[in-house]
């Protein structure tokens, strides 16, 4: 009778390690319709490479089977019903993310999102009714979500960067930086 709670817990813990494996991040190159097909090196723009430590706004960037797009980074005063706390501000991320799997994808702003600032804080977000669309939830294969994540940040940060990531990826970041 014992052994079954065992095997069950060797189950589980064998399929929670299993999920735990490392995001393959990269940067969307242009389509052969939009560059010769071969990156500054003079290699051919399909050959996966390191990707660089951080993106730029606008940037599209391939993780795992999501291809991520932050589309804008903005200060925003709240809406009627919710207002900084005193001495901060709203930044919004407005960003599309498009599912590129077989399988519907879950995205979770709250474990999934976050904001870092040139000193180092890092930022969860803010649930918020002014902000457009909604990130959370889940997006079919082939389909595309866009909307919007609030951050309450102090009035004085600076320096931003957008971090996506997801619970069981070992240490995959995509990183979109204002700098």
């Amino acid at each position: 009778m014992r052994r079954t709670p065992l095997l069950s817990l060797a189950l589980v813990a064998t399929l929670l390690l299993s999920a735990c494996s490392e995001a393959k991040i990269k940067k969307v190159e242009p389509t052969a319709a939009d560059s010769t097909g071969t990156n500054q090196n003079g290699g051919d723009t399909d050959e996966e490479t390191n990707p660089p430590a951080t993106f730029k706004i606008g940037d599209s960037v391939i993780f795992d089977d999501l291809i991520i797009t932050v589309n804008s980074l903005s200060g925003h005063t709240g809406g009627d019903y919710e207002k900084p706390e005193e001495g901060k501000v709203f930044i919004v991320v407005d960003a599309t993310i498009e599912n590129t799997a077989e399988d519907t994808a879950n995205v979770s702003t709250l474990l999934m999102m976050k904001l870092a600032d040139a000193e180092g804080y890092y930022y969860n977000p803010t649930i918020a009714t002014f902000v457009e669309g909604q990130l959370d939830g889940q997006i079919p294969s082939g389909r595309k979500k866009r909307g919007q994540v609030a951050f309450q940040v102090p009035k004085d940060a600076a320096g931003f960067e957008f971090i996506f990531e997801t619970p069981l990826s070992s240490s995959g970041q995509a990183i979109w930086s204002t700098q």
